[in-house]
């Protein structure tokens, strides 16, 4: 359920939250599980949006899963408040392409479809390279690294503080999990030996440090799409077709020649229906759960393996399969972290969480100071996220040891003019520059307020 994730999201944010939901149970559920105001009727009801004083909100989200229902509510929101901004989740193709003048004329300030942005983040990682251990962040200027901490044994028992004078100069330790959770370091922080630790740095810093990631940036040249699902489609549309999307620079500049791809499903209808859209393309109606059937569609060819069926579930062990049986990446597309943290125990190369990339954009668009999340920790509720330091900021043309951040907070890197500097408590923050930060998702008000700006600039 999106709408809970995001719900869920922004009151982690400590923003006032009020959920409409129809459907009696899971109402009741979520008012136990949620500490907000939830209203058991129909969205789409004049009376409902009134009883949630929908007028008087900053935004209204509209996250149903039915088109019609979120571009109606939201064009009942408009005709009664002239400042509530809304943002509308729509699956069908043909919305996400109305112009602004047609979005506005449905009361509609932002658009968010789901196949669509986890179709995006897949289009980032590939442009960025990627491993199972490896994130690539920034388009690729900085590298997140998993290791555990007996990989450096000069560094167990000591903290952070003593590292920083000596080999911590190149690199940061920006998460330490422990026991579970996510420890947000600090100077004092020990390092000890059940730790596992999440170092950010430049690429050439981590090669020196862990050595170089083997086939982090090789293109994919053969891929193989298994279900032709929304998420599966438009990455289909993506790679065929970039010239028509807003992506298209990014996948034209990653694929100079279109990509070998083939595509999988067990629906012999839908098979056919593609192959009326897409030419150029291997259709093939097969069931990958059958024993030798990826063996037979030469997965081992394939340099990239992206499961993208209906059942999270599957589509890890279809990735998995993959990868076990020669394919050099595989993917696999989750709706939410039910099996995440099975992520370090298998071989899958990279999970996208359908509902993570919409709940990064709706998050995106209603914070202020231009904050986005650029990585996610799936053991905690910690989060890195830049942001950049508009000319107006309360913070433009201060030492960084003059920002008042919460405890748990960590500076994790400062970029000028697109360059990564080493940071010190005398770098200024001008205009433009970009910086990031590792935090609790409760912490990410006090940064609207530390950073200022208005919601969604």
């Amino acid at each position: 359920m999106v709408g809970l994730s995001i719900a869920r999201a922004l009151i982690e944010e400590k923003r006032d939250v009020v959920l409409i939901e129809k459907n009696a149970e899971t109402a009741r559920r979520v008012d136990n599980e949620l500490d907000c105001l939830v209203i058991n009727d129909d969205g789409s009801r004049p009376e409902a949006l009134r009883l949630a004083n929908t007028e008087s909100a900053d935004w209204f989200l509209a996250l149903t899963g039915s088109d019609a229902v979120n571009i109606v509510s939201c064009g009942l929101v408009a005709s009664e408040s002239g400042k509530t901004r809304t943002i509308v989740r729509v699956e069908t193709p043909f919305y996400s392409a109305l112009s602004p003048v047609q979005q506005k004329s449905f009361g509609i300030d932002y658009l968010i479809h789901p196949a669509m942005e986890a179709a995006r983040v897949l289009a980032d990682i590939l442009h960025e390279g990627f491993a199972g251990s490896v994130t690539p962040l920034h388009g690729g200027a900085l590298q997140l690294r998993t290791v555990f901490a007996p990989v450096f044994p000069e560094y167990v028992g000591k903290t952070l503080g003593e590292l920083r004078q000596s080999a911590l100069k190149h690199f940061l330790i920006a998460a330490v999990v422990r026991s579970g959770g996510i420890v947000v370091p600090k100077g004092d922080c020990r390092i000890e030996e059940t730790d596992k630790l999440y170092v950010l740095g430049t690429p050439d810093s981590l090669n020196d440090l862990l050595g170089p990631v083997e086939g982090l940036e090789n293109t994919a040249r053969k891929i193989m799409i298994v279900g032709i699902t929304r998420i599966g489609e438009r990455l289909l549309e993506l790679l065929q077709h970039p010239e028509n999307t807003r992506e298209g620079g990014l996948i034209q500049k990653l694929f100079r020649k279109k990509p070998d791809i083939a595509i999988l499903d067990a629906r012999g209808e839908e098979c056919t229906r593609l192959a009326h859209i897409h030419e150029g393309i291997t259709i093939q109606n097969v069931d990958c759960l059958d024993e030798g059937v990826l063996e037979k569609v030469g997965v081992a060819r394939q340099d990239l393996f992206v499961a993208a069926g209906t059942s999270q579930a599957e589509n890890i062990l279809i990735a998995q399969l993959a990868k076990s049986l020669g394919a050099k990446k595989s993917v696999a597309i989750t709706t939410n972290h039910r099996f995440l943290h099975l992520g370090t125990r298998m071989d899958v190369d990279s999970y996208i969480c359908s509902n993570d990339a919409v709940v990064s954009s709706v998050l995106e668009t209603v914070r202020k100071a231009h904050i986005r999340t650029i990585y996610d920790f799936y053991e905690d509720d910690v989060e890195i996220v830049d942001l950049t330091i508009s000319p107006s900021s309360p913070v433009t043309g201060k030492a960084l040891r003059n920002l008042e951040l919460p405890r748990e907070v960590l500076l994790a890197f400062v970029m000028k003019d697109g360059d990564l500097v080493v940071p010190t408590g005398d770098t200024l923050l001008e205009g433009g520059d970009e910086i990031g930060l590792v935090t609790h998702k409760k912490h990410i008000a006090a940064l609207e307020h530390i950073f200022g700006g208005t919601d969604g600039s």
